[in-house]
């Protein structure tokens, strides 16, 4: 009885291909050459391209789930999201240094099926030089009423040698004026008197002398409140 057993449970195995569970396979692993590029020093307005290599060092498919960038930076298409084990691929990712001054660091986030590491996160730094740069390069003004002036202020480095000329803000929500200061030139914006309220999104746009550059591009952002005694703003 037990030989007959022994000899059908042997033929079952043989016509269903026995196999047991294969445990020297490792989980999809993403290993980049170099996941922080320093791209030195530049003029702005350059384009700054890099290219970030990696290859899957697991035994089983890596799945490239997501890439976010940070603002300013934008990444190409990757031109597979499913890299065999052994197999190799590149993040082409580009930095626009229009509106951008200084030492700057901007990121890029990789989402995979990495077990280990889910998330990978690139960076792009280095230096970026501007005749006239703008302080900060993007202005917040918060909560405001119509016909009222920004709290807060745009310092505009090396304004003294570039030389300011006109400046254009013909949005619908904020007006803009350039002073002088004791420490140096400022840029200052109110809200039109017949601004909408709710939420906004305004450029103002300063010319000057400088063959490098041009034009110096400020966006403002912030919420128009509605004239009402109690200042609660409009969502």
């Amino acid at each position: 009885m037990r030989t007959a057993l022994l000899a059908a449970a042997i033929a079952t195995c043989g016509l269903m291909a026995c196999t047991s569970p294969d445990r020297t396979s490792t989980p999809p692993q993403i290993v980049f050459q170099e996941i922080t590029y320093d791209f030195g020093r530049t003029a702005q307005g350059t384009k700054i391209t890099h290219a970030y290599s990696f290859h899957n060092a697991g035994s089983l498919d890596l799945s490239i789930d997501n890439v976010r960038t940070s603002c300013d930076c934008s990444v190409a298409a990757i031109p597979s999201k499913v890299i065999p084990p052994g197999g190799e691929g590149t993040i082409d990712a580009t930095f626009n240094t229009a509106n951008d001054s200084g030492r700057r660091t901007r990121t890029i986030t990789v989402y995979s099926n990495d077990p280990a590491h889910p998330v990978t996160t690139l960076s792009l730094v280095g230096t970026i030089d501007a005749e006239v740069a703008a302080d900060p390069p993007a202005l917040y003004v918060g909560h405001l009423r119509r016909g009222q002036a920004a709290p807060n202020e745009v310092r505009l480095l090396g304004a003294e040698t570039a030389t300011l000329g006109a400046v254009d803000s013909r949005g619908r929500i904020v007006d803009a004026s350039l002073h002088t200061v004791a420490g140096g030139t400022r840029l200052r914006v109110a809200i039109k008197p017949d601004a909408p309220a709710g939420r906004f999104k305004d450029t103002v746009t300063i010319h000057t002398k400088s063959a490098q550059q041009p034009v110096v591009t400020i966006p403002i952002v912030g919420v128009v409140d509605t004239d009402a005694p109690s200042g609660r703003a409009v969502e």
